[in-house]
């Protein structure tokens, strides 16, 4: 910048945007979350269509004179702009002019967005429009409408936050305690498992221990001439005869018929294996096991 400094007069102004920040905690490395567009905030995808989604809330600040989403949350602000779920309220009188071109920056494709030499066609068009010659007292008690109708609408998004916050949290305990119910359920049913094992190797080992096989005594003398000949002729052992099971087991039906209540519906059976031995005098030549 050339030229003599001197004697000049240096206005500046900031539209009566200023405001005093007590703490900086709600800004982020790249900026504002109430002033950042959706793409930023998901993917940090920046452009002139971010900048431009940016002016629009500038537009909406001068306009209204309020703070956006205040009251509101930094991380739910960041969180309902990025889904779509939370959005800056345009006053019902605000001029359509204005209007249209908030939400044209406001667009979700940033491809649609209009560019900065677009913007300025339409500012123009407002500058000649009769809404320019407003006077400074009608447009403040303009304003004031405006604030009292963002304010409500505001209250109506923060209330609608925190009934879908508290009927999250009540969802997370409800799912958090079914978790916990299938785990214990889990749980009891190993134990009821190895239970029933450590059942059926206790019969197994009665029903053994009482029904020994006594070895048929051989008569005879052993050929050991035979065993030879069988050495080298394999495969000619012949199939056991008279074959038996002597123990099997088997799954029981087990009915609870001791139900506290009469209106409570019958549960569904269960089951559990058991070991049995049949009679010694009975052959059998065929077992199923399931």
């Amino acid at each position: 910048m050339s030229g003599n400094l001197k004697h000049k007069t240096l206005k500046i102004t900031d539209f009566g945007l200023a405001r005093e920040a007590y703490t900086t905690t709600r800004m982020s490395a790249a900026g504002t979350y109430a002033w950042m567009p959706p793409e930023v905030i998901k993917s940090g995808t920046y452009s002139k269509a971010s900048d431009v989604w940016s002016y629009g809330v500038l537009l909406w600040e001068l306009l209204t004179g309020e703070t956006p989403y205040k009251g509101f949350d930094t991380l739910s602000v960041a969180y309902g702009v990025a889904v779509n779920t939370l959005a800056l309220p345009i006053p019902k009188t605000c001029p359509e002019a204005w209007g249209k071109l908030m939400k044209s920056c406001w667009e979700l494709d940033p491809h649609r967005r209009p560019s900065f030499s677009k913007i300025k066609q339409d500012l123009d068009e407002i500058a000649r429009s009769g809404f320019a010659q407003t006077p400074h007292e009608s447009f403040h008690t303009m304003q004031d409408g405006w604030k009292r109708e963002i304010a409500e609408v505001l209250q109506e998004l923060r209330r609608k936050e925190k009934e879908l916050r508290s009927k999250e949290e009540e969802l997370s305990r409800v799912q958090q305690e079914q978790q916990f119910r299938e785990e214990d359920l889990a749980k009891r049913k190993q134990e009821l498992d190895a239970r029933e094992i450590e059942l059926l190797g206790r019969e197994l080992k009665i029903i053994i221990t009482q029904n020994t096989p006594t070895p048929k005594k051989r008569k005879g003398k052993f050929s050991k001439s035979k065993l030879r000949l069988l050495k080298r002729e394999p495969g000619n052992i012949s199939f056991p005869l008279d074959f038996r099971h002597t123990i099997t087991v088997q799954p029981t039906v087990i009915r609870d018929d001791c139900r506290p209540r009469t209106d409570t519906p019958p549960g569904s059976p269960a089951t559990r294996l058991r070991a049995i031995a049949p009679p010694s005098n009975k052959s059998i030549k065929y077992s199923y096991f399931i």
